[in-house]
């Protein structure tokens, strides 16, 4: 079956079907980290030359791409000449995609890594991309050997038109009105959660204790909101300078940092449990004696059965709270004084950074 009805089958029914799918799952979920990490880095880095910024333009250019997903299923179902072309043509753009995500991870690891994913910087988002690589090109070799019927025309007909340009119409109007996500109600955590009590560590502990209570004059943590953003999108490069506690995603840590936070040194840690880039950093710089407080803050957003041992023993362990979408890379080291972001440091192979924030 190589003729038109191979081309019926794939071109005009399953393609269409297969991204149709794809497209009414991102519009359901609204989730950033459902993007393939190349599209989704690709979305943040035209943050800067946006009118629209953060989580705006984020929705902004999830909708976009919803928008031309529908689009193209619209050409495939009314315009059978196009069909063909236009399935070929995003079924090899999703197989380079997803080859940009498993080469860089199988040159790393081996077909172990590669299954994976990723390092965990984004998160448990989305399907194994070995999977979606073989059914992507699978239907790309179909698309390939089925042939339509010979044409009689050289342009699209009129009807396939202006079928395509109804299909457009309401594929737009459906991703334009459907609404933005609503905030999330956070629901207190137990008291305990995730966390490492001062007097709990190790006697032989060079940490200074005095920077685990709070002096006076320290500023006291301000108060957990009571909902958050349905996701996050920091731009940590612009936290240099600034308040740890003025930052909305920080007052999310469950529980509340440690008392001494805006007291003296501290480094800060943002990573996820299954993310190597930030075992490797944890495992070189903090696995021993601390002379310096180390806050490390999870993000649970995780793969529970991939996480990794933690090798510090003497870190303050905290999570952000469940429910948010964060939509980062990690490791993100910060260093603070009195509270104060003087260091950041979002690169895990920016090593005179990241001695910079380490130093004693």
């Amino acid at each position: 079956m190589r003729g038109p009805r191979l081309h019926f089958l794939i071109c005009r029914l399953i393609v269409p079907l297969w991204l149709l799918a794809g497209a009414s799952y991102k519009l359901w979920e609204r989730n950033p980290k459902l993007l393939p990490p190349p599209v989704l880095n690709s979305v943040l880095a035209l943050d800067p030359f946006i009118w629209l910024d953060g989580a705006a333009w984020m929705d902004s250019a999830l909708r976009l791409i919803v928008s031309t997903e529908f689009i193209l299923v619209g050409v495939m179902l009314a315009m059978p000449r196009l069909a063909r072309p236009v399935a070929i043509a995003v079924l090899a753009l999703f197989c380079t995609i997803l080859l940009a995500v498993i080469v860089p991870e199988f040159q790393k690891g081996g077909l172990a890594q590669a299954w994976k994913g990723s390092c965990g910087c984004f998160g448990a988002s989305g399907p194994n991309p070995v999977i979606m690589l073989g059914i992507d090109a699978g239907l790309l070799v179909l698309a390939l050997l089925a042939r339509p019927r010979p044409a009689t025309v050289a342009l699209p007909r009129l009807f396939g038109l202006g079928s395509a340009g109804i299909l457009t119409l309401l594929a737009v109007s459906v991703v334009s009105f459907v609404p933005d996500r609503t905030a999330i109600v956070i629901e207190d955590a137990p008291a305990a959660e995730g966390s490492k009590a001062a007097d709990a560590l190790p006697s032989s502990t060079a940490v200074d204790r005095a920077a685990m209570s709070t002096p006076t004059s320290a500023k006291a943590w301000p108060a957990r909101p009571a909902t958050a953003q349905p996701y996050y999108i920091p731009d940590f490069n612009n936290w240099k300078g600034t308040r740890l506690d003025s930052q909305e995603i920080a007052l999310l840590t469950s529980p509340a940092p440690p008392d001494g936070i805006n007291s003296g040194t501290w480094i800060v840690m943002l990573y996820r449990e299954d993310c190597d880039h930030c075992h490797e950093i944890l495992l070189n710089h903090f696995a021993g004696d601390l002379p310096i407080p180390v806050l490390a803050i999870a993000i649970p957003d995780t793969d529970p059965s991939a996480a990794l041992e933690m090798p510090c023993g003497q870190c303050q362990l905290r999570k952000l709270v469940k429910g948010p979408d964060y939509v980062l890379t990690t490791p993100v080291l910060l260093r603070l004084q009195d509270g104060v972001i003087s260091e950041v440091v979002t690169d895990h192979a920016d090593t005179d950074g990241i001695n910079r924030i380490t130093a004693r």
